[in-house]
């Protein structure tokens, strides 16, 4: 289980690293130089699929600990959320709903895992919501391993039009990416560490996260 924390804490640390790096964002439109070439347009498809997926995986997982552990009398809104980023498919409005999730719910998902009677609602709910539970922390964990490699790719690909401003629009949505990774950086951590010594409380096998492994976001599932 340490070693688990250990290396989600390392890739948290090279983000923050690679963060700092591209300065909040404002100086990477200002023309500093390097990195990029190549076909623009195939690069900010690339970064912008890598990072719907990680926050698409992210924004279910927060559902899923939301709904499992969280005030049952607001169930039917934290459904409602569900049923609406299941259903969706236009890329935007999941971009959208995504990003609404993890900046509404990543601070409640945190709470929800480090409250005192968090080990006592995991044991109340069935074998089948524990494992996804579980499953949604390595996601979580996933995904931070994953940040780091997809702001570097996205500094790149803003750096790299420098050269030649024309493809400066091309690359907004890479900038909305980035200013979104900065946001849900500080609060992986403390869920992603609270998350696993929770699982290891209850008993739950949550899997040792690395950043080859799959990500497969899958809507939330939800007690009775």
């Amino acid at each position: 289980m340490k070693s688990k924390v250990l290396t989600v804490l390392l890739a948290l640390a090279v983000s923050t690293a690679a963060h700092a790096q591209f300065g909040g964002l404002g100086g990477l439109m200002g023309g500093s130089k390097g990195g990029g070439g190549g076909d623009v347009g195939a690069q900010v498809e690339a970064f912008n699929a890598e990072a719907n997926l990680i926050n698409k995986t992210v924004a279910y997982a927060l559902i899923q600990i939301v709904g499992a552990l969280g005030d049952k009398t607001k169930l039917a809104d934290i459904k409602a959320v569900n049923d609406s980023l299941s259903k969706s498919t236009d890329t935007k409005e999941i971009g959208a709903i995504t990003g609404s999730i993890i900046k509404n719910n990543a601070a409640e998902a945190q709470e929800l895992l480090k409250s005192s009677d968090a080990k006592a609602k995991m044991e109340s709910l069935s074998p089948e919501l524990q494992k996804k539970v579980g499953q949604s922390i390595f996601a979580v964990g996933v995904a931070a391993l994953r940040i780091p490699v997809a702001i570097n790719q996205g500094k790149n690909i803003i750096s790299g039009v420098s050269s030649n401003p024309m493809n400066i629009t091309k690359v907004l949505p890479v900038k909305d990416g980035l200013s979104l990774f900065a946001e849900v950086l500080p609060k992986l951590p403390t869920l992603v560490t609270t998350g696993f010594q929770l699982m290891r409380d209850v008993k739950v096998e949550a899997g040792n996260p690395t950043a080859e492994a799959k990500l497969s976001p899958e809507a939330a599932s939800f007690p009775e």
